[in-house]
């Protein structure tokens, strides 16, 4: 059994697809498991859920999908002009999903558990512990152990750090795809991992190219809030602070 890993899509249609086109060249997975932050930052949060959708993928809520589907926007009063771009941004994503893709979102769980040829997955965006946890290849050991109090799982899939992650803990084995929509490390390009359930549960993780241009022209044309952010974010293929509401 193949199990492909995707995270932090963050509303990126060509780089899903272009994920996806890969994935089908290496011959296809039994399961998509897609781990949080799914439809909000880049330009097309319907096309990313209706992908998705389309490939039954078994999901998990991320920290930014929480944020879009948490507030009631409509009667949210903003303070500043933070909460205002905030306020203007998630609106603009939830028209664009419309009923169907909210309907969609709404319905994932922030953990999920799957118990496959023998073992015990556990689907998370964070950690086991909290949904805005980073496990990182250095996170202390004492960290580790609080992140993973009482749970029984084999393996822990997360996101949210946009790193790739291999690392065994405890007895149990931490997994990261790295990011699709936003990447760390290396510009233009989305990553996933291939996961497969026998022996030793090998993983390879791809590096997969993309049209990001074709993604940033979307960002600019759509004038809405920090889509500059996310322009600066692509094209620098590396966490970059905010400094720009537009």
């Amino acid at each position: 059994m193949r199990l492909a890993l995707l995270a932090d899509i963050h509303a990126n249609s060509e780089a899903l697809q272009a994920v996806l086109a890969h994935l089908d060249g290496q011959g296809g997975a039994d399961r998509l498991l897609v781990l949080g932050d799914i439809a909000l930052a880049g330009p097309a949060p319907e096309e990313v859920v209706a992908l998705l959708a389309e490939r039954e993928a078994v999901a998990v809520c991320g920290n930014v999908d929480r944020f879009l589907l948490d507030t009631e926007w409509e009667q949210f009063e903003p303070a500043d002009e933070e909460q205002r771009a905030d306020r203007e941004l998630c609106l603009w994503a939830l028209e664009r999903l419309g009923d169907t893709g909210r309907e969609w979102l709404r319905g994932l769980p922030d953990q999920q558990q799957l118990e496959l040829c023998g073992r015990l997955l556990l689907l998370v965006h964070g950690s086991p512990r909290a949904i805005g946890d980073l496990v990182l290849p250095d996170t202390p050991e004492e960290a580790l152990r609080e992140m993973m109090e009482g749970v029984s799982a084999d393996l822990i899939l997360s996101g949210h750090t946009h790193t790739p992650l291999d690392r065994h803990w405890g007895g149990k084995r931490l997994l990261n795809p790295g990011a699709v929509g936003i990447p760390r490390g290396q510009e233009a390009t989305a990553r996933y991992a291939l996961l497969t359930a026998a022996g030793e549960w090998p993983v390879d993780f791809h590096v997969v190219p993309y049209d990001v241009e074709r993604t940033i022209e979307r960002l600019l044309a759509a004038r809405r809030p920090y889509r500059l952010w996310v322009v600066e974010s692509l094209r620098q293929a590396a966490y970059v602070p905010l400094t720009t509401l537009e």
